[in-house]
């Protein structure tokens, strides 16, 4: 296989070091302001939940529009990352249904209640989580593991790899394992070949999937080494499952690294957040999806927010993001829309919300919030209880209303 010339390893690595993470840093790109620089609660936001931001991502910022997406999506804020006191009333639906006064969680998806190895978790039968990395060249200020990255939660990230290797080898209804982090693609290009000739000695994987958010925010990390890493022919099918959430991400480099990837034969999907002011209107997901699917990318899920800590202003209601989802159908061809997904807490599994069998129980507004209470499908886990039916808090800022975002 012939391959184009790009640009030496290093320079990824590089770009990588050179990453804003600083106050001072933030201030002196002009991405904040000198009071936020100083204000208490702003840097206790970072002292929380660390910041980076590469050269690139922060090229595309627009310094004059305080709601640019890709600011929301960098740039701390502790209006955003703060959440809010919940009222009385809300707090009681919320030791209802979860047993705490709060539904924030700090193991959002249940990582860590569906941990079967060091670095493994296993949540459906034929499929299974491999944690690579703690390492991202944007730390997303709405990302569900925030606080796993955050601690550093070692049962995840720490350690080799042989226990979590063993156990896949050793359970063989797992047919498919993701490859998540942080980033797996913040490996360098030799530990990642090394990781995925392993895997190839698995002889019951058919599927490789890497979930990663490179090439939105490092598309320099596409090398040479890289492509030819991916592109060694192996017993599984391997995938890369990127993470753009808005068309301005769509940037010539970032188009160009895809396309770099997919002239190689790897098939490239999509999965994108649904994240209030930086995509939850009609116009801009269509443009996103659209846009995917032009370059080559098959859109295939699109998350409702999950209970992270530190993540409350990024949250749509579930209704809104209905009310959205279906304004989709007819601007887009059939492979572009995404399936609008819920990761139900506690690791019980994605559940479809357009499912026709997804019951809204009762919707109170109220001191500023939307609170619904659904009735869901659990989906088939592996402990195969998909006629069983769950509940599930939903909340959002009562501001929000189907008629300002369908548009």
């Amino acid at each position: 296989m012939q391959l184009e010339p790009l640009a030496p390893s290093s320079t990824w690595q590089q770009e990588l070091r050179s990453s804003l993470s600083t106050p001072a840093q933030l201030l002196q790109a002009g991405l904040i302001s000198p009071e936020e620089a100083c204000d208490s609660r702003f840097l206790a936001v970072i002292r929380e939940n660390q910041v980076r931001i590469t050269p690139h991502t922060a090229s595309l910022i627009d310094r004059e529009n305080p709601a640019c997406p890709i600011r929301l999506q960098s740039v701390p804020s502790a209006q955003r990352e703060t959440d809010p006191e919940l009222p009385a009333w809300i707090e009681e639906l919320s030791n209802e249904i979860y047993g705490q006064p709060s539904p924030w969680r700090d193991d959002a998806i249940g990582d860590l209640t569906r941990l079967e190895a060091p670095r493994l978790t296993h949540r459906y039968g034929n499929r299974a989580l491999l944690h690579v990395s703690d390492t991202c060249a944007l730390w997303c200020r709405f990302c569900f593991r925030k606080s796993h990255l955050n601690d550093r939660e070692e049962s995840l990230y720490v350690g080799k790899f042989d226990e979590a290797l063993s156990y896949i080898t050793r359970t063989p209804e797992i047919s498919e394992l993701v490859l998540t982090g942080g980033d797996p693609l913040s490996l360098g290009d030799e530990p990642l070949g090394r990781l995925l000739q392993k895997l190839d000695e698995i002889p019951h994987l058919k599927n490789v999937r890497i979930h990663s958010r490179m090439l939105v925010n490092l598309p320099s990390r596409v090398t040479a080494s890289l492509i030819e890493t991916l592109a060694t022919p192996r017993r599984y099918h391997l995938s890369l499952s990127n993470h753009f959430n808005h068309p301005r991400e769509l940037a010539p480099p970032n188009l160009e690294s895809l396309r770099r990837v997919r002239k190689a034969g790897i098939t490239l999907l999509n999965q994108s957040v649904l994240l209030r002011g930086v995509n939850d209107r009609t116009e801009t997901l269509v443009e996103l999806f659209q846009g995917l699917y032009q370059a080559g990318v098959i859109p295939f899920w699109l998350h409702h927010p999950d209970w992270t800590p530190a993540t409350f202003g990024f949250r749509v209601s579930i209704r809104r993001g209905l009310n959205l989802y279906q304004s989709l159908f007819g601007q887009l061809s059939g492979p572009a829309v995404p399936q609008y997904v819920l990761d139900l807490p506690g690791g019980l599994g994605k559940a479809p919300l357009n499912d026709s069998r997804v019951q809204r129980l009762i919707t109170r507004n109220q001191d500023g919030f939307e609170a619904s209470v659904y009735e869901i499908p659990r989906p088939s886990t592996r402990e195969g209880q998909e006629d069983q039916r769950v509940r599930y808090l939903d909340l959002a800022p009562s501001i929000e209303s189907t008629q300002s975002s369908i548009t």
